[in-house]
């Protein structure tokens, strides 16, 4: 038996599986387990979730790096130190 070798064959085939059998309950005029949301869209939802939840992770994991290069900047230039007051 040949094996799939497309990455997204399982993918692709239950969202035409789940797909078929909405569109099999709408033509017979039965609701589906949720009337609010079909599988198709809370999977979508689930990706477009986890996409902005990597968004903001990343964003924040950069934006802890450029304050610790620029406070390391600082330290190595001694800007962070007190400067003595000179009077004259």
């Amino acid at each position: 038996m040949a094996l799939v070798r497309d990455p997204y064959f399982w993918k692709r085939f239950s969202t035409a599986v789940h797909m078929d059998e909405e569109s099999k309950a709408v033509h017979q005029g039965t609701h589906t387990k949720e009337d609010t949301a079909s599988w198709l869209s809370r999977e979508q939802r689930k990706s477009k979730r986890s996409i902005i939840w990597g968004c903001v992770i990343f964003l924040g994991l950069v934006l802890v790096i450029i304050v610790s290069v620029v406070l390391s900047w600082l330290a190595k230039n001694n800007w962070l130190q007190p400067r003595p007051h000179t009077t004259q």
